[in-house]
């Protein structure tokens, strides 16, 4: 995939982040070079790599819904702040 500057304008849009032109153009090779490398990543075999103890680790949960209502009430009761069924939190960046 051939990247262009608009490529790393709309990233950058994403992150909230302004570009002026020349860091556009800037970012915009080094982002070519980064999913060029990823590419090159991707086609190595690692079938015969065991698994450490790091990547265990990094297991997540299925994310599955409370349906035990006591439970919901109590975790949202515990909330100062709610909308609807909803606890609401501080926005965290």
């Amino acid at each position: 995939m051939r990247l262009d500057q608009d490529h790393a304008t709309t990233c950058a849009r994403s992150a909230k982040i302004a570009l002026t032109e020349n860091e556009a153009q800037k970012y915009q090779s080094q982002l070519q070079e980064l999913f060029a490398w990823v590419k090159q990543l991707s086609s190595v075999d690692v079938s015969a790599v065991e698994e450490t103890a790091a990547v265990r680790a990094a297991y997540l949960r299925p994310d599955e819904p409370v349906t035990d209502e006591a439970l919901v009430q109590t975790l949202v009761g515990a909330f100062s702040d709610k909308e609807g069924t909803c606890a609401k939190v501080k926005k965290v960046l």
